[in-house]
């Protein structure tokens, strides 16, 4: 049945026309498919229903007359009686056969004599009353055979058959058949121009209708039908033309209200579209002015005096009174029992001659403030509809009513609120040029504080490196022979010592990179070499405490950085000693480097000011350096891992004291990085351990000479 969809999309897409047309064909094809050929299928039936009736009674008659012809052997008799029978149209043969099937007479004369044994014969032969059989004749006609034994004291002493064909009254109904086909055809014809004529006349009403309700959709309002109609589709035509005007009248009515907010202009608008839409002689609208006592007519059109304009509106007096205080509709045909006289309204009415009056109630938070009415200055009434029009004007009044008293509302509050932005504004002001001069002081303390720190750790550095010299020789055995207990004193002193040199490096280089006084040395230098370095620097320490500590690189040429020595080894030794100092015993310290194509680069997120001077080494060919610090220590919490790189931030952990160190040493290497281009990240897991990464300038192979990097490079315990 998948057919059905496409036939019923086609249906769905043809025109009012179309659909009528095929109705009216299928109509005519139905009544001549079915009602007709059953028509004459009962015709037919009854035919030869008849047919068959008249042979039986027309054969037991031939039967019942060839017995004295019989008995006496007369073949004169039965010759007459069996010609008697030819002569009838309908009847093809008539004879007489004995008990063995010889013919004693029949209808030609050849046949007398001769001996059938067909099985028609056999049939007939076994007949003991009336019968018949049906067959064919060789033209191809219906033949029936009708047969009735001769009795004689009765006894049968022959059969008597009769063949008879209906083909003449079935031909007589086959050419009826054709006539009535024949008229169907005309019929079917005169029924499709009848269709299209009729299609014609409905359809070009509702193409009509339907042009001009595209035309409004598009936005032209002014479009109007013509239909010279009397019947449904003209009052239909003039619903629409009603429809259109009103759909006019409203847009000009809210393009008018929309362009201003006005109170008076918003009134006057109303007013005069109300009279528009509602075919009345005059319109006016009254408004109750809040916690007054009555209402003003505030607008008013049609008008032929002045005493309306004067008019105030008692609530519970006049008709305008009933409204204002019931907040119902008024129409004449329902006038309040009897409302108190105005006779003020009473002038009103007589002087502008209103003989018919409808009165709306405004209503604006569900209490009435006001009234629509229109009038009319000729006997009749209002058109059907009115009513609800007005309601609807007077509801659509409400709204405009509250955006205009609430713009009014809003003038007089924007003559306060410029002068209190005004005033704020002076404030702001002031407070601006104070905020600005004490953003100066704070500028030159920090500059001051700066400057106060460098002083301080260059001061700081040459009697710490004097106390460094002398407990180096002390150590060394200059003085002499110490004993071991001094020794361990010694020792502590020199580490403490170096703690505060680390100290004040790194303050020094703080102090150079918020000031922006630091600059790079750029230069081609071996990665293979500078890890090497740093590793076997860090190799006791890890031996120490039993890590593992190793050096993994790709195999192939050797890896090459554009960047300044000093200012990389001082960002590896800080990754990888923080790794060694975090890494419990047992655990393993990895360094990796690689070549990479691009780097995912963030932006900046420094909590201080990094300034890259001119010298500032420029990536020629826009590869990069990727290194990796990777440890099995206890890992940083993923809260932590942002702050991790601000400056004096220090990992808390659960159950364990304070860290040693400033916080610095990462938030210096971040600062480092960024000025050589590149980015620092890192990804950790609390109990599994940290992996630092970042990224430095590549240069290519033939800028230095190659350096063998070693293949597998490890320093384990």
């Amino acid at each position: 049945m998948r057919w059905l969809g496409p036939l019923r999309e086609r249906y769905r897409r043809l025109s009012l026309r179309g659909r009528f047309a095929l109705h009216v064909i299928l109509l005519v094809v139905v009544l001549f498919t079915l009602l007709i050929p059953a028509v004459l299928l009962i015709q037919e039936q009854a035919i030869l229903g008849t047919a068959r009736e008249h042979g039986l009674r027309l054969v037991a008659i031939f039967a019942y007359s060839s017995v004295p012809s019989l008995v006496a052997d007369d073949f004169l008799g039965l010759r007459q009686l069996v010609k008697s029978l030819g002569r009838e149209p309908e009847i093809r043969y008539a004879m007489i056969q004995n008990l063995e099937g010889q013919v004693l007479i029949h209808t030609r004369l050849a046949e007398t004599g001769a001996v059938y044994r067909d099985a028609l014969t056999r049939l007939a032969l076994s007949a003991t009353g009336p019968s018949y059989q049906e067959s064919r004749s060789p033209q191809g006609e219906i033949l029936y055979d009708f047969v009735a034994p001769v009795l004689v004291l009765n006894q049968r002493r022959a059969i008597a058959r009769i063949g008879i064909s209906p083909a003449d009254e079935l031909q007589l109904i086959r050419r009826t058949r054709n006539r009535i086909l024949g008229l169907g055809v005309f019929t079917l014809v005169a029924g499709l121009v009848w269709a299209h004529l009729q299609t014609g006349r409905l359809t070009r009403p509702i193409q009509a209708l339907a042009g001009g309700a595209r035309d409004i959709a598009r936005g032209n309002l002014a479009h109007r039908i013509q239909l010279d109609r009397q019947d449904e589709l003209g009052d239909l035509g003039d619903a629409f033309n009603r429809m259109a005007e009103s759909l006019q009248v409203r847009f000009d009515m809210d393009r008018e209200l929309s362009s201003t907010l006005n109170f008076h202009t918003v009134l006057t608008t109303l007013v005069r579209h109300a009279q528009s839409l509602c075919r009345a002689d005059l319109a006016f609208l009254a408004y109750r002015e809040r916690d007054a006592s009555h209402a003003a007519v505030a607008a008013c059109a049609g008008t032929m005096g002045s005493t309306i304009h004067d008019w105030r509106i008692q609530p519970g007096v006049g008709r305008a009174g009933w409204v204002l205080e019931s907040g119902r509709i008024l129409v004449p045909a329902q006038l309040p029992a009897a409302p108190d006289e105005d006779s003020e309204e009473n002038q009103v009415l007589t002087e502008e001659g209103l003989v018919s009056l409808i009165l709306a109630p405004i209503r604006l938070q569900q209490a009435c403030v006001g009234v629509l009415g229109v009038g009319r200055r000729r006997a009749g009434t209002f058109d059907e509809g009115t009513e609800e029009t007005l309601l609807r004007l007077a509801d659509q009044a409400a709204v405009a009513l509250a955006n205009a008293l609430a713009y009014r509302e809003i003038e007089l509050l924007n003559l306060g609120l410029e002068a209190k932005v005004a005033e704020r504004t002076r404030e702001l002001s002031d407070a601006n040029v104070a905020l600005e001069a004490s953003h100066r002081k704070l500028q030159e303390l920090d500059r001051l504080k700066s400057d106060f720190v460098s002083n301080v750790s260059h001061e700081l550095r040459t009697p710490l490196t004097s106390i460094r010299m002398a407990v180096d020789n002390l150590l060394d055995g200059v003085a002499g022979q110490i004993p071991p207990t001094l020794q361990r004193y010694l020792n502590r002193v020199k580490n403490n010592t170096d703690r505060l040199v680390r100290l004040i490096t790194d303050l020094l280089d703080l102090s150079r990179i918020e000031a922006g006084r630091i600059e790079l040395h750029p230069a081609v230098i071996s990665l293979g070499d500078l890890l090497q370095e740093v590793l076997e620097g860090l190799a006791e320490t890890a031996r120490s405490k039993g890590l593992e500590l190793t050096l993994a690189h790709p195999a192939g040429p050797p890896i090459l950085a554009f960047a300044d020595r000093d200012r990389l080894q001082q960002v590896l030794i800080n990754l990888a000693e923080n790794a060694v100092k975090f890494t419990p015993a047992g655990g393993r310290v990895t360094v990796a480097a690689r070549s990479v194509d691009s780097w995912p680069r963030e932006s900046v997120d420094s909590s201080f000011p990094i300034h890259q001077p001119a010298s500032s080494p420029i990536h020629p060919d826009g590869r990069w350096i990727e290194i990796t610090v990777e440890d099995t220590g206890p890992g940083i919490p993923p809260d932590e891992q942002r702050m991790i790189f601000e400056k004096f931030h220090q990992v808390r952990r659960d159950g364990h004291g304070k860290v040693q160190g400033t916080g610095l040493g990462l938030a210096i290497a971040k600062s480092l990085i960024e000025l050589h281009g590149g980015h620092i990240d890192v990804e950790s897991e609390v109990g599994r351990g940290s992996r630092f990464r970042f990224t430095v300038p590549a240069a290519s192979a033939s800028a230095a000479a190659p350096t063998q990097l070693p293949g597998e490079a490890g320093i384990r315990p």
